[in-house]
C-alpha cells in the first residue's frame, strides 16, 4: 500500500561503499583497465588505489581537467610522460648528502627528458586543451641540470669516458697500463730460458684482486720469484704475481684509485646539483605521475567512449544510452545502451525478463557508472543523462549460501537484505538481483513486495530483478514503482539485451529452455503442464509483445518502402537532368556546325564581293550603269541569304531539342546482383556489378573499365546483353537497339568533289584536291604558334562538315613555318591524318595537302 507520509530521513554519517560492494560490482576489474593506461609506477599505484569517495566540487574539477585530455586521446594524442620510477627515496639521500650512484642519477634524468617532453607537447597543444595549458605554466624543464647529467652518465648508469678531461685521461692511461702488463707477463709466458715456464699450469693469464696473475702448479712453490695472489678450488693450482709483473701492477692499482676518486668526485658534484634543485624536481615528478592518471582516465574514456554528464543536486535515476565499461573489454563488441530511470515520484524500477536477458548487467552497469561517478571517472553514457552522488551503495546479488556458516542460499540472501533495511535511505542506491529468491515462490514475492514497500517509503532510489507477477504488479497501482523488461526476439529466441520501460517483461523460460537444447519430450511435456496455468499478466505482456513486434514490422516495411520511394525519386531526378545536359550538348553541337558554316560563307562572300569590285572597274567603261545595278542587286541577295542562315542558327540556340534516350532500365535493388551490366549515370559509362547486398539503402561496389567504385541504386541502369556489349565495344553510350545514327542538317557529309578532267593522278594515296573557299585556309603572314592554332581549328571544323580533304597556304618564304607544319602533323597531330607537298596545278610546295581520315 502507498504511504501517504513522507519519511523522515535518518541522520548519519556515510561510512564509505564497502569493499564486497566495490568486488561484486566489478571496480577492481575497472581499476586494473585504469591503470594498464599508466606509464609510471606512481601513476599505476594511484589508480589502482582510486575510491568512490569524491564530493560534487572535486567531481567537476576532474572532469573538466580530463575531458579535454580525452578529445586528444581520440585523435590519439598523449603527453610523452614515459615509464618513470619513483625519485623521492633518491632525492631524500641527495638533500642528507649521500652521493647519488649512476643508476639514481640516471633516473633523475628521465624525470628531466620527461619533463622536457611534455612541457614542449604542452605548448604545442596548449590552445586546443586547457588542461596541458596548465601543466605548461607549472612544470619547470632544467636544461643545464639534463645536459649535465646527460654528458657523464650513460644509459645503464656508468660514467662516460668523458664526463671530465682527467677522467679521460686516467682512463687512456689505465690502457696503457694494461698493455704494458700483457705484454710483459706474455713475454714471461713465452720465455723459455724463465724458471716460471716449467711450472706454469697451463698456458694464460688472468686478474685475481685487481692484479695479473699467472697459473702455477702446486710443485713450483717456493721456486719461482713472485706472490701468491689465490689459488683454485681443488687448491692444486696456485695463482702468482711474478716479480717482474709487480711493480706493474702497483702503478696500475694506483691508476684505479686516481679513477675511482675522480669519479667520486664526479658524482658528488652532480649530486650537488640534483639536491640543490630537489624540491623542483619533486615538483616536477608529482605533477607528471599526476599528468599520467588524468592521461590514463582520458585515454579509458576515449576507450569505452565516455564523457560528462549532468550532476544532480536531488536524488535521480536518469541514465540514458548507458552502456557497461568492461564490456568492450572482455569481448572487443560495442556494448548495447540503455537508458535506465525513473521519474516523477517513482523511486523503484522492478526489470524482469528471460534468464541471461540482461538483467543482471543493467544492475551492475547502474551500479558501476555511479562509482565512477564519484571517483571523477567520465561515464559511458549520453551527455544529457542525470547522476545522483549517492551517499551510499547497495547491492544484494547472487547465492549467498554459505555451508559452513550453515545458511541456505535463502537465509544468506535475507542476511544480505537485512543492513540495507536497517540504513538505506533517501540519498542511497539499493540493487537488488532476484529479490526473495530461494523459498516458495508465493512467500517469496510477499517477502519482496514487503521488503520495495518499505524502501519505496524511505525514498530509497532502488533497482530489482524478478521473476514474480507480484512485483511486477506493483507498478500498475503504485505511483512510485516502474516496470521495465529485458527485450526478448520471439523470431531467433534471442535476447537481445535492450531494456524496455513501463513494460513488464516475461521469463521465455520454455523458450530459452528450448534455444539451449532440452529434449524435445521434456519440451512437449513442460508445454501440456503449462497449458491453461499462464497467468493474465503474461498473456497481456505477451499479446503486447505481439502487437509491438506487428507494428515494429509495419515500421521497418514502411521505412523500406520510403526508401525505395526517395531511390526512385533520386534516379528520375538524375535522368532528367541527364536528358536536359544531352539536350544541351547536341544543340551546341549543332549551333557550333552552322556557325563554322556561317562564317565558311561570310569569308566566301567577302572573297565574292572583292572579285565583283574587280570585275566592275573592267566593266565600267563598257556600261557602267548596267553592271553596277547588276553587282548591288547580287549584293543585296547574298546579304539577305546570310541574314536567313543568322536567323537560323539564332532559332537553333533558343528551342532546338534532341529526343536523346537514356540506355537501359531503371534499376531496382533486388536486381542487381554480380555480374548484372549496368550503366552509370554520374560516370555516364558501362560498367558491371561487383557486390551487391540487396537492400535499398546499401552502396553497390561497380566496375567501370579499371575503376572500382561504390555508388547507389539509384544512380545505376540495367543495361541488355546488346547494350552492354556495344557499351564495351565503344566506350561509349550504347544505341538503342533499331535506333539509326541522326544525318546532320543540310543532307549529311560533303560529298568529295568530282573529278577534274584531265587532273594529275593521284599521289601518295591523296589525289587532285582543287582549293575552294571551304577546304583551304591561307596560313601566310602567320607566326608558327598562330599557324597551328589556326590550323587545328580549321581541321575541327571540316571533320564536322565531312571534308575528306584540306589545304593548308604557308607558302615558301623562308621555310620555317612549312617545316614546322609538317613535323606537327607528321609527329604531334591529334588527328588520324596523311598529308604531301601540293602539286603544281593545287599551289606546289607552297600549300601542305592533307588527307583526314573521317
Amino acid at each position: 500500500m502507498q504511504a501517504t507520509t513522507q519519511p523522515t530521513p535518518p541522520k548519519r554519517t556515510p561510512k564509505g561503499i564497502q569493499d564486497k560492494v566495490l568486488d561484486k560490482l566489478e571496480w577492481p576489474l575497472l581499476l586494473d583497465a585504469l591503470a594498464g593506461h599508466c606509464h609510471t609506477d606512481d601513476g599505476r599505484e594511484q589508480c589502482l588505489a582510486l575510491r568512490p569517495k569524491l564530493e560534487r566540487a572535486a567531481v567537476e574539477e576532474r572532469w573538466i581537467a580530463v575531458e579535454p585530455l580525452r578529445r586528444l586521446a581520440s585523435q590519439s594524442y598523449r603527453a610523452p610522460i614515459g615509464e618513470l620510477i619513483p625519485i623521492a627515496g633518491i632525492l631524500r639521500a641527495a638533500r642528507l648528502g649521500q652521493i647519488l650512484g649512476g643508476l639514481e642519477l640516471r633516473a633523475v634524468h628521465n624525470v628531466l627528458e620527461s619533463t622536457r617532453k611534455v612541457y614542449a607537447f604542452a605548448s604545442d597543444f596548449e590552445s586546443k586543451c586547457s588542461t596541458l595549458r596548465r601543466y605548461r605554466g607549472s612544470l619547470h624543464p632544467m636544461p643545464h641540470l639534463l645536459q649535465a647529467i646527460n654528458k657523464a652518465v650513460g644509459p645503464d648508469g656508468e660514467l662516460k669516458d668523458d664526463a671530465s678531461e682527467q677522467l679521460m685521461h686516467i682512463r687512456r692511461q689505465k690502457v696503457a697500463a694494461r698493455k704494458r702488463i700483457e705484454d710483459a707477463i706474455t713475454k714471461l709466458i713465452h720465455d723459455n730460458d724463465s724458471e716460471l715456464k716449467q711450472y706454469l699450469q697451463d698456458d694464460f693469464f688472468t686478474v685475481r684482486s685487481e692484479r695479473y696473475v699467472v697459473p702455477m702448479r702446486l710443485d713450483g712453490r717456493g721456486r719461482v720469484k713472485g706472490s701468491i695472489m689465490d689459488t683454485s678450488a681443488s687448491g692444486q693450482t696456485l695463482f702468482v704475481e711474478p716479480a717482474q709483473v709487480s711493480p706493474l701492477n702497483d702503478a696500475l692499482q694506483e691508476i684505479d684509485l686516481e679513477e675511482k676518486l675522480e669519479i667520486a668526485r664526479i658524482f658528488r658534484e652532480l649530486t650537488g646539483k640534483v639536491a640543490a634543485d630537489a624540491d623542483t624536481l619533486a615538483v616536477d615528478y608529482d605533477l607528471l605521475v599526476e599528468l599520467d592518471v588524468l592521461s590514463a582516465e582520458a585515454q579509458l574514456a576515449a576507450d569505452v567512449d565516455a564523457g560528462t554528464v549532468v550532476i544532480s543536486e536531488e536524488p535521480v535515476l536518469d541514465l540514458r544510452d548507458a552502456r557497461h565499461p568492461l564490456l568492450r573489454k572482455n569481448s572487443g563488441k560495442s556494448p548495447i545502451g540503455n537508458s535506465i530511470g525513473v521519474t516523477g515520484k517513482q523511486s523503484v524500477l522492478i526489470i524482469s525478463g528471460p534468464n541471461a536477458g540482461g538483467k543482471t548487467v543493467v544492475l551492475k552497469t547502474v551500479g558501476l557508472l555511479h562509482l565512477m561517478a564519484k571517483a571523477g571517472l567520465l561515464l559511458p553514457a549520453d551527455p544529457t543523462s542525470r547522476v545522483f552522488l549517492f551517499d551510499d551503495v547497495f547491492l544484494e546479488m547472487g547465492d549467498a549460501q554459505n555451508l559452513s556458516a550453515n545458511l541456505s542460499t535463502f537465509s544468506g540472501h535475507l542476511l544480505g537484505l537485512k543492513p540495507i533495511l536497517e540504513t538505506a535511505g533517501p540519498r542511497d542506491l539499493a540493487m537488488l538481483d532476484e529479490l526473495a529468491v530461494g523459498t516458495d515462490p508465493q512467500t517469496g514475492a510477499a517477502i519482496g513486495t514487503a521488503i520495495l514497500e518499505d524502501l519505496a517509503f524511505k525514498r530509497t532510489t532502488c533497482l530489482v530483478t524478478t521473476h514474480f507477477d507480484a512485483l511486477k504488479s506493483l507498478a500498475i497501482g503504485d505511483e512510485r514503482f516502474r516496470n521495465g523488461s529485458m527485450e526478448f526476439s520471439m523470431h531467433n529466441l534471442m535476447p537481445t539485451y535492450k531494456l524496455i520501460l513501463d513494460v513488464p517483461g516475461q521469463s521465455y523460460g520454455l523458450e530459452v529452455a528450448e534455444h539451449m537444447g532440452l529434449p524435445a519430450r521434456i519440451l512437449t511435456r513442460a508445454k501440456e503442464l503449462r497449458h491453461g496455468t499462464q497467468s493474465s499478466l503474461d498473456k497481456a505482456v505477451t499479446q503486447l509483445m505481439e502487437a509491438r513486434d506487428e507494428a515494429r514490422r509495419s515500421q521497418e516495411h514502411l521505412v523500406k518502402e520510403k526508401l525505395e520511394a526517395e531511390a526512385q525519386r533520386l534516379r528520375w531526378e538524375q535522368e532528367v537532368e541527364m536528358l536536359r545536359d544531352s539536350r544541351r550538348k547536341a544543340s551546341q553541337t549543332l549551333i557550333d556546325k552552322y556557325e563554322s558554316q556561317m562564317g565558311e560563307m561570310r569569308s566566301a562572300y567577302e572573297e565574292l564581293v572583292k572579285k565583283l569590285k574587280q570585275v566592275a572597274k573592267d566593266s565600267l567603261a563598257k556600261d557602267g550603269d548596267s553592271v553596277r545595278d547588276e553587282i548591288m542587286s547580287d549584293r543585296k541577295k547574298a546579304e539577305g541569304l546570310l541574314r536567313n542562315m543568322d536567323n537560323v542558327v539564332g532559332e537553333l540556340a533558343q528551342g532546338y531539342d534532341v529526343g536523346d534516350k537514356l540506355p537501359g532500365q531503371p534499376a531496382k535493388a533486388k536486381d542487381l546482383v554480380p555480374g548484372t551490366p549496368v550503366w552509370v549515370l554520374p560516370l555516364k559509362k558501362g560498367g558491371k556489378i561487383l557486390k551487391a547486398s540487396g537492400a535499398a539503402d546499401e552502396p553497390i561496389e561497380v566496375e567501370v573499365g579499371i575503376i572500382k567504385l561504390r555508388v547507389s541504386a539509384h544512380d545505376l541502369r540495367i543495361l541488355s546483353p546488346g547494350e552492354a556489349a556495344g557499351a564495351a565495344a565503344s566506350g561509349k553510350k550504347p544505341q538503342d537497339k533499331g535506333q539509326k545514327s541522326r544525318p546532320a542538317l543540310g543532307g549529311g557529309p560533303v560529298a568529295p568533289a568530282p573529278a577534274v578532267p584531265g587532273a594529275p593522278a593521284p599521289v601518295d594515296g591523296i589525289g587532285f584536291t582543287p582549293q575552294s573557299p571551304t577546304n583551304s585556309v591561307d596560313l601566310r603572314g602567320k607566326d608558327v604558334d598562330q599557324a597551328l592554332d589556326a590550323t587545328w581549328n580549321f581541321i575541327d571544323r571540316a571533320l564536322m562538315r565531312g571534308e575528306e580533304t584540306v589545304i593548308l597556304i604557308h607558302g615558301h618564304g623562308t621555310g620555317e613555318l612549312k617545316r614546322a607544319l609538317r613535323d606537327k602533323l607528321k609527329n604531334n597531330s591529334p588527328y588520324d591524318l596523311r598529308f604531301r607537298s601540293g602539286l603544281d596545278q593545287e599551289g606546289g610546295d607552297g600549300v601542305t595537302v592533307v588527307k583526314l581520315k573521317i
